[in-house]
């Protein structure tokens, strides 16, 4: 009796390889057991929770720049200024704002000095101040109403030049910065506060002849 020759095994279904996984990569899959990464059912089922949890995961890496005055969202910016109650006018450009939180404790603790006042003007305005004042010191022995002028030997006269234009055509500009500077002025000071635009560069330079 002739032994009839075997069957030829039945071939083995090839596995789709699994896609190798990203360096750094925070994919659900990369805390799956090995066994349940064979095949792709687990990856197009993950694959939805991925792309949910990925914003939060990317946010979560780069928190650090959220609270970076030089990399924050705009909006940010502004939600960490109410942290330390400085209030800016809206005439105050995204630089300025980044300027006031990187000076931080050294522009708040200056607040009601000459040089406190010439930051304020110089990196959060973005302009230049001109100041003159009488030098006196004013002393009292308890609270004193904020309504009574202060003695006429305390004085000051502050002049404020914005970058040239910034106030040009643009209502309620002056009186938002004068009501600004006021805030980092001494408590009873009596001062004379003026904005202005400052002079255009371009017409200063034709004035003294220089090339344009």
């Amino acid at each position: 009796m002739e032994r009839l020759p075997a069957a030829a095994p039945a071939p083995v279904p090839a596995v789709p390889p699994v896609p190798p996984l990203v360096p750094g990569s925070r994919s659900l899959r990369a805390i799956l057991p090995e066994s349940y990464r064979q095949g792709d059912f687990a990856d197009r089922f993950i694959a939805g929770f991925d792309d949910t949890l990925a914003p939060l995961i990317t946010a979560l890496d780069c928190l650090d720049a959220y609270f970076d005055p030089s990399t924050a969202p705009d909006d940010f910016v502004t939600w960490m200024l109410g942290w330390s109650d400085t209030a800016l006018p809206a005439c105050v450009g995204t630089t300025g704002r980044r300027n006031a939180l990187l000076l931080g404790h050294r522009l708040h603790g200056l607040r009601g000095t000459r040089s406190g006042l010439d930051l304020l003007v110089r990196y959060v305005l973005g302009g230049r101040l001109e100041l003159a004042e009488s030098g006196a010191t004013h002393v009292a022995s308890g609270p004193e109403d904020p309504s009574v002028p202060a003695p006429t030997g305390s004085w000051a006269r502050v002049r404020v030049l914005l970058p040239y234009g910034m106030s040009a055509g643009r209502p309620g500009v002056v009186e938002d910065v004068e009501e600004l500077v006021r805030e980092w002025l001494p408590a009873h000071l009596t001062a004379v506060v003026t904005v202005e635009d400052d002079e255009d560069p371009l017409l200063v330079r034709g004035m003294t002849g220089g090339e344009g």
